[in-house]
Formats: C-alpha cells, sequence, structure tokens
C-alpha cells in the first residue's frame, strides 16, 4: 500500500435512525483473529487494553502506531486464502461495517476503509485505484481523547477498479488520520464486517518440496538454525487433518529471528513471480499449540546477503494458524518485497520463520511443504500417459466413488508399478507393485470408495519412465 497515493476522504457519519449491522467478527485480538496485517505502514501489535469503558472491557486490543507517512495504511488480509462473501449490502448500507476505536488525539479523528482484492491491489506497476472495489467507508471519532467508541462506517463513493467485483474482496485497507502526518499511537478492537465466503479461492501450488516419506528436493541448513528440529520423525498426533506416518519436529529456540534456512537439491528454482500476485502459492501443513501462531517464509538470494536486512530479500509471504492443538494446510499469501534487486529467477533459499520477532520458545510438527517449482520440473497434470513403448489409459470410470480400472499397455515385457497420489504428492495407493510383465494389455483396479474427495494423480512407472493420468474421486 506504499503506492496508495490518492485517497478520496469524505467525513462519515452514521446515518440517524439506522442501526448498524454487520455478521462477522474478523479480529478481537482474543479469540478470533480471521485477518492478518502484512507491512503496515506503521507497527501494529497486540497489547493490554490502556483503559477499559462500558464500550469496551476486552483484555487485549490492537495498537497501531502509526509512521507519519500522509497516507499511512493498515492492510487487513484474510488469512488462509478466504475471501468475502459479496459485499453488495455494504455498499447499500444495508449492513453496516463496525469498529471500536480510541485515540489519544481530540474527536474528530478519521478513519476509512477500502475493499479490496489484494493481487490486483499489489501488482506492479501500481496505478491508483488499482483493487479497489466501489467507494470507500468513512468514520469519525466523537468521543473525548482515550475514550473508547464504536464508529460505524458510511459509504462514499469514489474512484475504484471496474474489474473487482463485489465478491472478489479478500483484504480491507484501514488509513486513520489520512492526509496527515500523525505518528500518535490508536488502539482498535472488535472489527466487524462482511462475512466470509464458504468457498475459498483456490490454492494453486507448484511443487511438492518435503513430504518426509519419500519425497524430498530441498535440504535444510542445520548450522544456520538456532532452534532443533528432526526430519522424519514419528507424527504424535496421526488423525484427521494429516494421516501421515512421519513429518519434522521442530524445536523454536529463544532467539528473534529463529528460522529455518532451506535450500533447492538438485535444480534452481525457477520463476518466482506467480508467488508475488497469489496465482500460485506456497503450503505447509503444521501442528501447532496455539492460534495465532505467525508463520514467515522468506525467499532470498544467500549470495546477495543474508545479514543486513533487507539485502537479498526477494520476497515474503505470510500465513497464521486458526487452529489450536490440531492439524491445518496454511497457504501463504504474499506480504512484502524488501529487495527489489533480487530478481524473479535469483532466488536460491528459503526461510521459514515462526513467531518472528519474539524470543518464545516452542514445539511444533511440519509437512508436506510446498514451494516454487525448480528449473526442469513439469508440472504432473502436464507429464505424458505414452511413450513408444507403453501407455497408461484413461481410468474408468472417472469421476469415481467405487472400483476404477486403469488400463495399462506395453509394447514389450518391462518392470511395471502403479500409484495414486494426493494433490499433495503425498502416496494414498499402491494398486500394483513393481514386477515384470509380458508385453500386452491388462487393467489395473484401485478401490476409489477408501478415498476422500478431490482430484488425484495415478503413476505408472515402466521401467524407471513415469507415466500419468488425472482421476476425479465424488
Amino acid at each position: 500500500m506504499n503506492n496508495f497515493t490518492k485517497v478520496l476522504l469524505t467525513a462519515g457519519l452514521a446515518l440517524a435512525g439506522r442501526a448498524a449491522s454487520a455478521q462477522q467478527l474478523l479480529d478481537n485480538f482474543e479469540t478470533t483473529r480471521l485477518v492478518d496485517y502484512p507491512s503496515p505502514q506503521g507497527t501494529i501489535t497486540a497489547v493490554a487494553n490502556p483503559g477499559g469503558n462500558g464500550t469496551n472491557t476486552s483484555t487485549s486490543v490492537g495498537s497501531y502506531v502509526r509512521d507519519g507517512s500522509h497516507y499511512a495504511t493498515i492492510s487487513l488480509q484474510l488469512k488462509n486464502n478466504a475471501r468475502f462473501a459479496s459485499v453488495a449490502a455494504y455498499v447499500t448500507g444495508n449492513k453496516r461495517i463496525t469498529l471500536k476505536f480510541r485515540s489519544a488525539a481530540p474527536a474528530g479523528t478519521a478513519v476509512q476503509l477500502v475493499l479490496q482484492n489484494r493481487a490486483k491491489a499489489i501488482a506492479t506497476p501500481y496505478t491508483y485505484p488499482q483493487g479497489n472495489f466501489s467507494g470507500v467507508f468513512n468514520a469519525t471519532t466523537t468521543a473525548t481523547a482515550n475514550t473508547w467508541e464504536t464508529l460505524t462506517f458510511t459509504y462514499a463513493a469514489a474512484p475504484s477498479d471496474g474489474t473487482v467485483t463485489a465478491t472478489d474482496i479478500d483484504q480491507i485497507a484501514m488509513l486513520i488520520a489520512p492526509n496527515s502526518t500523525s505518528t500518535t499511537t490508536y488502539y482498535f478492537d472488535d472489527l466487524m464486517g462482511p462475512e466470509l465466503s464458504t468457498t475459498a479461492a483456490p490454492v494453486v501450488t507448484d511443487q511438492l518440496y518435503d513430504n518426509h516419506e519419500g519425497t524430498r528436493v530441498i535440504k535444510y541448513k542445520r548450522n544456520l538454525t538456532s532452534g532443533g528440529f528432526r526430519v522424519d520423525t514419528l507424527n504424535p498426533y496421526k488423525a484427521t487433518g494429516n494421516t501421515s506416518n512421519n513429518v519434522l519436529r521442530y524445536s523454536r529456540s529463544n532467539q528473534q529471528y529463529d528460522g529455518i534456512f532451506i535450500a533447492p537439491v538438485g535444480a534452481a528454482i525457477a520463476d518466482v513471480s506467480p508467488f508475488l500476485s497469489n496465482a500460485r502459492q506456497m503450503t505447509l501443513r503444521v501442528y501447532s499449540p496455539a492460534v495465532g501462531t505467525t508463520f514467515q517464509i522468506t525467499l532470498q538470494d544467500s549470495v546477495r546477503g543474508r545479514g543486513t536486512y533487507p539485502a537479498g530479500r526477494h520476497s515474503e509471504y505470510v500465513a497464521t494458524t486458526t487452529t489450536a492443538g490440531g492439524w491445518e494446510n496454511l497457504a501463504f499469501s504474499f506480504s512484502n518485497r524488501p529487495d527489489p534487486g533480487v530478481t524473479n529467477t535469483g532466488v536460491n533459499e528459503l526461510v521459514i520463520l515462526i513467531n518472528s520477532n519474539t524470543t518464545q520458545g516452542l514445539k511444533l510438527y511440519l509437512d508436506d511443504f510446498t514451494g516454487p517449482r525448480l528449473v526442469g520440473y513439469t508440472p504432473t497434470a502436464a507429464r505424458t500417459s505414452e511413450t513408444s513403448t507403453a501407455a497408461l489409459g484413461a481410468p474408468y470410470p472417472n469421476p469415481a466413488s467405487g472400483v476404477v480400472r486403469l488400463p495399462i499397455s506395453l509394447q514389450k515385457a518391462a518392470v511395471v508399478s502403479l500409484s495414486v497420489y494426493d494433490n499433495l504428492g503425498r502416496q494414498v495407493a499402491a494398486p500394483l507393485a513393481s514386477q515384470e510383465h509380458p508385453a500386452g494389455t491388462f487393467e489395473a483396479e484401485l478401490n476409489a470408495a477408501r478415498l476422500a474427495p478431490g482430484l488425484y494423480t495415478c503413476r505408472l512407472i515402466v521401467d524407471g519412465q513415469p507415466l500419468t493420468r488425472q482421476l476425479s474421486i465424488e
């Protein structure tokens, strides 16, 4: 949001006699944390309530120290690739966004919200009002200094991006005291806004890096990691969410920026530009003891610089846990581009930081890490299903829910094996063990009733040559 250089500001007053209405609590800085705050222009932290009153008796609230730039902006990004359902009712005023707010300044502090599509809002080059939906939502404080009040936001027309629809919104930009150089500390809490869609935008991944059960195209740099970790350890919480036998155990040290340093093996990292727009995303399955554990992945060039920030840091991506004591799959969204000097093909290292900028020790478990593809890697869906000497026919029926038949044709005798993988690269079935078969045509069978609905890859290995087909399970 550094390029948010033009803002139409209209003083917002709640319409008389009209009750505020909003359906979704987005953040109360305690039990409900549905948004992240990537790269705010200023500092945001969860702090103790500096002084409760009848409006807000919460123990924890958000603190925002404005950085003094004219249009200092906080981006509130929905976690885990979520998006809002239609926001049309908030434009018409049938529903309202509300926020509990406290300012050290006297009455008259303006607060403005803009609903955005994040991928378009952060795309470069930026041209205002790129990524902004419809207009703006305004409110103005009326309480005396250092007093909590509930702000109700009123819609006002403003320049917008005509390509952003009411169901494309996954981010809210918040400006406090816009067009000023204020460095005041503001407090906010209990943001109530648009409902979340029941269907998140699809996560598109590139390549499985490590599943701790046979697939590993990365190495871990132990000498750069302060914490302790063990790969391929037994999964102590094997249950719904992750039935894998093996995972990575990680004990975070009390170092402020303890990170797991990772490098590719066998090939360089290819162009990472699709990750800047969230067209593709990195994913990581995690088991955390707490809600609100923040994960950051940094793509960087270790040659350009690893010590002095931001040298060498190509881009940063964030995700936050929403489950305590359970497995969940995090999808990482772009948050920052610290060093534009690192090209999109110049990344040679990844760093995973957990609860960065804290000294908190923590034990977690990680699994099924996906990231940018390596040079020479072809996505499974694009791989061949036939060679001059062998073919894997289309599975039938497809989609399926019961027994699936997979036709195999060999022009000559060969050693073959057939396995089935889910969309994270984990083997879920092996209909045909590795063994020699004579030339001819035959079928393998798969009992699909034991598989969860979704998209799978059937992989036939013929004398070391992979052939693949896609299979959909209903």
